[in-house]
């Protein structure tokens, strides 16, 4: 095995989260590829079930990438003699063991066309790997439909949480080197590598994705485990919750999938619209919902810059947005509390379940992470926190986080 190391290696770089993957090359300043990490699911008829047991066996399929960028199979014949359905690989050989039943969709436009059938699942929870079927298809569309890559000629550098276990990890390794042939394998902290990227060899990072938020401490380089806090708050919850505040005004979130034609209504009328006839399963009506509820949060939501304050906020601008249906609304206070829940979440989040009334505030988070780390590195710590994750990015975010921050004694 050759040796890989300075700026002329062409490693891969993966990075699967709980609502995004992202797939590039190392030494580049963005992805290649960005895509959702759900995948949809559609579980075959009840005549494809039968058959001999050749259809479980492991099989290997070869593709050729020609001039034209089209693709030559060479198909394997199975125990019977039978053609073997080809696999969706890129130029080399890669192994992989057939489904039974059922096809993936995986991508933005796979899983945003409506199927009655399909169902919707994420192989990523609380930043861990949970379903393996699930991330194979993730890697296949990464690599051989994204980065249109031999795998054979690349390393591959993947990030896992800080609290990845052993048995994932060698998971992980054998799926690298066993299915996709890659000549070299790293798995990097993803805490580490956001501390890198923002030129901090020390650092409170704190990732606020879609399923949790996490402070993890980096020093020299290493993580601090001792130091590890994380809770399940994340862009989910925020959701949620705005879903709960749009029922409570008695208002409809329709995906777009289900809106056939919409009229214009003035601000705050009842919405003119017609329905398509689409039955769906509900974990795909769920995600094109939340998908209407994302935009809203990236649209209207925004970050008081310090301590929230009713008759303040209420002097602040409001913000129109319109839903799918043409129902269209001003959005004052309203787009101010939802953000709000990262900061204070047991005056602002409503209805809580019994673990989120055990939810923290994020500065205490931050502050509990770098208290549980020697002293002596905690002002380097405290001076050095790095902002991740989707839900850091509401406007006035960083300001907030940083006057809090300030307004808390530390030593």
């Amino acid at each position: 095995m050759g040796t890989y190391g300075g700026d002329e290696v062409a490693a891969l770089v993966l990075s699967v989260g709980h609502t995004w993957t992202q797939a590039g090359y190392a030494g580049e300043d963005t992805p290649k590829s960005i895509f959702p990490t759900s995948v949809g699911w559609v579980d075959a008829p009840p005549e494809a079930d039968q058959g001999d047991d050749a259809d479980n066996s492991e099989d290997t399929q070869m593709q050729d990438v020609t001039e034209d960028g089209s693709t030559n199979n060479i198909t394997k014949k199975d125990a019977d003699g039978g053609d073997v359905a080809p696999q969706p690989v890129g130029v080399g050989i890669v192994k992989k063991k057939k489904t039974l039943r059922g096809k993936y969709y995986v991508g933005d436009g796979e899983i945003s066309c409506w199927r009655p059938d399909m169902e919707i699942k994420s192989p990523i929870k609380d930043g861990l790997v949970d379903d393996w079927d699930a991330l194979e298809q993730i890697w296949d569309h990464a690599f051989l439909k994204r980065l249109r890559c031999d795998p054979t000629e690349h390393p591959l550098i993947i990030t896992e949480s800080a609290w990845n276990t052993r048995e994932i990890r060698e998971k992980l390794t054998e799926l690298a080197f066993e299915k996709y042939n890659f000549p070299a394998f790293f798995v990097a902290k993803d805490a580490v590598m956001t501390a890198f990227a923002a030129g901090r060899p020390h650092a409170l990072v704190v990732d606020s994705g879609g399923d949790m938020t996490s402070v993890v401490p980096v020093y020299d380089g290493y993580v601090l485990r001792k130091g590890i806090v994380r809770q399940s708050l994340g862009g989910d919850v925020l959701s949620e919750q705005v879903l709960q505040q749009f029922q409570t005004n008695n208002v409809d979130v329709v995906p777009q999938y289900l809106v056939a034609k919409k009229s214009p209504v003035e601000v705050g009328q009842k919405p003119i619209v017609t329905l398509r006839e689409r039955p769906a399963t509900p974990s795909f009506h769920k995600m094109m919902q939340m998908r209407v509820i994302h935009d809203y949060k990236e649209s209207v939501c925004q970050v008081s810059e310090s301590t929230y304050n009713e008759q303040n906020i209420n002097g602040r601008p409001q913000k129109p947005y319109e839903l799918p249906d043409g129902y269209n609304q001003n959005f004052g206070a309203d787009r101010f509390k939802i953000p709000e829940i990262m900061f204070n979440p047991k005056d602002f989040l409503k209805n809580p379940t019994l673990e989120q009334e055990n939810y923290i505030g994020l500065p205490k988070l931050i502050f509990n992470s770098a208290q549980n780390c020697d002293i002596d590195f905690r002002p380097t710590l405290f001076s050095n926190v790095v902002l991740t994750g989707g839900n850091t990015l509401f406007p006035g975010f960083a300001d907030r986080l940083h006057w809090e921050l300030n307004s808390i004694p530390h030593s």
